[in-house]
């Protein structure tokens, strides 16, 4: 039975059932599609994510190192309200998908000094520790996952992870580090080059977006609601550009001369997007006490579509058999940690539908290798390659909010770490072996 090509009364109940049904559903479409024998008439030829949140209470405190060898650890940001938006940052550049994070150096073998946190209310962004242990005049690696790095980095929500964070360079008195994060668990992104786009979020005296359910909050601090509020809507951000980006992969299809059956799954995964965009608005907007809806797209004049089949078929790679792999699986762990009735019904959805999505993924990559040869399969290897060399999610929420953020869909790093890792392990490294080996 194909457990994701249709609406099931139930998904699989567990996190360990989820994978193993999905594990046995990308395997049967890529060898079905492998039988195939098509050729393509496709000519060849040839953004920012910006996470709002509510301002409010003050920064952490940064830390001061002075042991020899050891670096100074980095300042929290301002917390969280319910009152108004402002980007996410660390050390004065946004948390997008890549950029820039700045840390002031100290003397050799001593830790920097960590500026001061945010005033109460105003939401302020925590100054940064500074790094030291290393020879004066030089940047030490800065490594997010070692046992001496700050945990969770300055800025960055929960459930992200980072794909280079490594060697520094001295600008003036600090050592900058360019990173890539990925928060992951939303749908296909927008790119646009190799950077995600997203709207900006509103809020209105009424909304169309989020009309769904509603979670019980009654029990919730108003720290706890704000985190919610701020995760969800990040989310509804990402589901609602992915309403783009299946448009546009569907031009793509077109381009390639992909058949009927892919091009029309393509066009049902916009309409779940939709779909999964307004249960997110609709549960940002009820921890937030306001209604939260996308301001209009700026997609900047116009869309690239792109026709050459090794690059789609790379971007698929990474986008849907990872990315939207992961998303499927990752909602199910959420899913199956969630108490709230609203949150369980929402991810429910989400993860059924992202599972559709992932195989929709799979099948075009391999009527992908089957047309377009060696070039296709030389770029499948390596986009597999780099997806799969990033490490799983390193951070974690306050111990005082965890079960709550759990109940509520949100659980802690660690939880999120460990379905990463499990994802891969028994659900995309066996899908991939059978897409490359068929």
């Amino acid at each position: 039975m194909l457990l994701f090509s249709g609406t099931m009364a139930s998904i699989p109940s567990s996190p360990v059932q989820f994978r193993i049904a999905l594990a046995h559903q990308l395997t049967r479409a890529i060898l079905a599609t492998a039988t195939l024998n098509v050729a393509v008439g496709g000519v060849a030829c040839g953004g920012d994510v910006t996470l709002e949140r509510a301002p409010g209470g003050g920064g952490g405190p940064a830390s001061d190192d002075e042991s020899s060898g050891t670096r100074g650890g980095m300042g929290g940001n301002g917390g969280p309200s319910s009152d108004a938006a402002t980007s996410i940052q660390a050390g004065g550049v946004e948390w997008t998908e890549e950029g820039t994070v700045c840390v002031a150096l100290g003397p050799s073998g001593q830790g920097g000094q960590g500026g001061a946190g945010g005033a109460a209310g105003e939401g302020g962004t925590a100054g940064e520790g500074g790094i030291g242990g290393s020879p004066a005049g030089t940047c030490p690696t800065l490594d997010p996952y070692g046992s001496s790095a700050p945990q969770p980095l300055p800025g960055a929500p929960a459930g992200c992870w980072y794909t280079t964070l490594g060697e520094g360079v001295l600008r003036g008195g600090e050592c900058c580090y360019e990173f890539t994060a990925t928060c992951g668990g939303a749908g296909r992104p927008f790119l646009v080059g190799e950077r995600a786009r997203t709207a900006r979020a509103e809020r209105r005296a009424a909304s169309a977006w989020g009309a769904g359910a509603r979670p019980d909050v009654a029990a919730l601090t108003q720290a706890t609601r704000a985190a919610l509020a701020e995760a969800w809507l990040r989310d509804a951000l990402l589901e609602h550009a992915s309403v783009a980006s299946f448009a546009r992969f569907s031009l793509e299809l077109m381009a390639v001369g992909a058949p009927p059956d892919v091009l029309a799954a393509a066009h049902e995964a916009a309409g779940d997007e939709v779909r999964h965009a307004a249960l997110c608005f609709g549960l940002a907007s009820a921890y937030a006490g306001a209604a939260l809806a996308p301001a209009p797209f700026a997609f900047g004049g116009r869309v690239e579509v792109a026709s050459d089949l090794p690059e789609l078929a790379a971007r698929a790679v990474r986008e849907g058999c990872v990315g939207e792999t992961l998303a499927a699986l990752q909602a199910s762990e959420q899913l199956s940690r969630a108490t709230d009735a609203a949150v369980r019904s929402a991810l429910a959805t989400i993860a059924e539908d992202e599972a559709r999505h992932a195989e929709l993924a799979w099948r075009f990559v391999a009527w992908a290798l089957q047309t377009g040869g060696e070039p296709v399969r030389r770029a499948v290897s390596e986009a597999f390659e780099a997806a799969l060399a990033s490490p799983p999610p390193a951070a974690t929420a306050p111990d005082a909010e965890a079960d709550a953020l759990a109940a509520h869909g949100r659980p802690d790093g660690a939880a999120l770490a460990t379905s990463h890792r499990r994802a891969v392990a028994e659900v995309i490294a066996p899908a991939m072996a059978a897409l490359l080996g068929a």
